[in-house]
């Protein structure tokens, strides 16, 4: 009960904390790696009239031939766009609790995953390093957005950073309440 409940809870809410300080301070790490422009207004509201619908984009596109796509390549610049055209709060509640569920659902996985290797992670810190060791597979795989899709160095590493510790903080929690089961003595 508690390895498969109060242990991913447990975790997740660490993590969920652990995001909430990252990326609910704006002057910290992952918003210094952004570049501003200086008049946003103007700058949404043209955005918003070359890009016709919500969706991502990228400039120059696969999509239109690979002559075109190395000539534009080349000439520069390259650009990705996320849009959104529709209104939303900025603070949406609704957010919050969709990204606690994913995280439940993370810890929750991890907490599975303990449980059928828990022969090898006798020690706590067998346990640890595991969740760590994946954290460090996520942050290599975060790397790629930099890589194969142009996102600024920067803002990549910060993501690879806060994907690291969330792994690191979720093995620390599900660590202390997933451990292996005694083995059975022969009498």
């Amino acid at each position: 009960m508690k390895k498969f409940l109060l242990a991913p809870f447990l975790a997740a809410l660490a993590m969920f904390f652990w995001g909430f300080a990252y990326w609910g301070a704006p002057h910290l790490l992952p918003y210094k790696a952004l570049s501003t422009v200086t008049d946003e207004s103007a700058t949404a509201l043209a955005v918003g009239k070359l890009f016709p619908a919500t969706g991502a984009y990228l400039i120059p596109s696969p999509l239109s031939g690979e002559a075109r796509l190395m000539e534009l390549a080349k000439r520069g610049p390259s650009i990705e766009v996320h849009i959104r055209k529709e209104s939303a709060p900025h603070l949406d509640p609704t957010v919050m609790l969709r990204g606690f569920l994913q995280l439940l659902v993370i810890a929750t996985l991890l907490s599975v995953l303990l449980c059928g290797l828990s022969p090898a992670f006798a020690r706590w810190t067998c346990r640890v390093k595991f969740c760590a060791a994946l954290g460090v597979l996520v942050a290599i795989g975060d790397l790629g957005q930099a890589i194969w899709w142009h996102h600024a160095w920067g803002w990549t590493i910060a993501q690879a950073f806060y994907d690291l510790v969330l792994y690191i903080i979720a093995g620390l929690v599900l660590a202390k309440f997933v451990t292996p089961q005694a083995e059975p003595t022969a009498v």
